[in-house]
């Protein structure tokens, strides 16, 4: 897996307000790769926090009729974004956790520019 790891390595060079980022399979929270800013950033509780948001997101995206697609999750918080990409047909989603100066936009740019490299890599 250090090849992801590269990958987010890459991510994070981009976004100058980075502070953590991470690979995480849906069904079960595992952290594929993660990197976190400083030692005080634990990207994988942020893993298995945003885990439970993509569950839920899942699990009710029928009754409100949505297809699947790629679709991104954006929270705010006062000192931070967690931006979350979901892929169609693919068992884990990519999250960046940022600080609020980061462009929203800009993350996800950034992440699409990656997204296939981790997809190939995931295989």
């Amino acid at each position: 897996m250090q090849k992801l790891q590269t990958v987010l390595q890459a991510i994070a060079s981009e976004l100058p307000g980075f502070s953590a980022a991470g690979i995480v399979l849906i069904e079960d929270g595992i952290t594929v790769a993660a990197l976190g800013k400083g030692p005080e950033t634990d990207p994988s509780a942020i893993a298995a926090y945003l885990t439970g948001i993509v569950q839920s997101k899942i699990k009710a995206a029928p009754f409100v009729g949505e297809q699947p697609s790629v679709e991104d999750i954006l929270i705010a918080r006062d000192d931070r974004y967690y931006f979350i990409r979901l892929a169609p047909k693919r068992p884990y989603f990519i999250f960046i956790m940022a600080e609020r100066n980061e462009w929203p936009g800009k993350i996800r740019l950034v992440v699409e520019a990656y997204q296939q490299s981790i997809a190939d890599k995931m295989r």
